[in-house]
């Protein structure tokens, strides 16, 4: 039985290894998933400094477009002008092409100011794009390792599976029935490994009379707080004493 009992361990142990791999497994998609995220927000750095710059080079299309719009207004006044039949005429044509052109001129500085906006404006975008490329190229390093590592980790659990499923077949039925039914109903712990004088889930003291059968005998003891199967480890020394 004690053979037995070693047996069950040793599925537990696979058993906890599955448990983790499968918690890896689930993991790291999720991972992933939250990385491309986090990777593909900061691509707002690129899009809001080319941003500033379309909204720069539609400033200066609207004032290319008002001048345009100015300079009819002051060919249609000239034409008026020539048609002017008296002095007062005359000079209020002079006025109007005046105040246009004046208009003119604090227009052509405002798109000289984008002009010189556009210069900086560029040099961001083209910072932009450089740190969002140094900052994409950590984060699809980081995705592609996650991507390995899922890989590895599915790779262990099939060798892991195929391990397992051996190991049962060298299981009495018997005790493979009582494993298989506390594994259901003890959160996939149905060996609790003793180290000292506590059971190793629970964290219960062991009565010490239940302790020293554990070590002498080859029976299958249950923990009684929460009904795990006990399994202690012998030390050379308490094998000896056995002996």
């Amino acid at each position: 039985m004690k053979d037995g009992l070693e047996l069950l361990y040793k599925l537990q142990q696979f058993d906890d290894r599955q448990t983790e791999t499968d918690i890896r497994i689930s993991e790291i998609p999720k991972t992933i998933e939250s990385l491309e995220k986090d990777r593909d927000s900061k691509a707002d750095i690129v899009s809001k400094s080319k941003e500033k710059f379309e909204d720069n080079l539609k400033a200066r299309e609207k004032f290319e477009k008002d001048i345009l719009l100015l300079k009819e207004k002051i060919s249609k006044y000239k034409e008026q002008l020539n048609k002017s039949t008296t002095n007062k005429e005359y000079q209020g044509f002079i006025t109007e092409i005046k105040y246009e052109e004046n208009k003119i001129l604090e227009i052509e500085e405002k798109i000289i100011e984008e002009m010189l906006k556009s210069d900086e404006v560029m040099e961001e975008v083209r910072k932009s794009e450089s740190e969002f490329m140094i900052i994409s190229e950590d984060y699809n390093k980081r995705i592609k390792d996650l991507d390995q590592n899922l890989l590895y980790y599915k790779e262990k659990l099939t060798e892991e599976q195929n391990s397992k499923a051996e190991l049962r077949k060298t299981v009495p039925d018997d005790l493979l029935k009582i494993y298989d039914k506390l594994i259901k109903n003890r959160e996939g712990k149905a060996i609790s490994f003793v180290e000292t004088n506590f059971c190793g889930i629970c964290n219960v003291k062991i009565r010490p009379q239940r302790l020293s059968e554990l070590i002498s005998t080859t029976n299958i003891f249950i923990c009684e707080n929460c009904g795990r199967i006990l399994y202690k480890e012998l030390k050379e020394e308490e094998q000896k004493e056995k002996v």
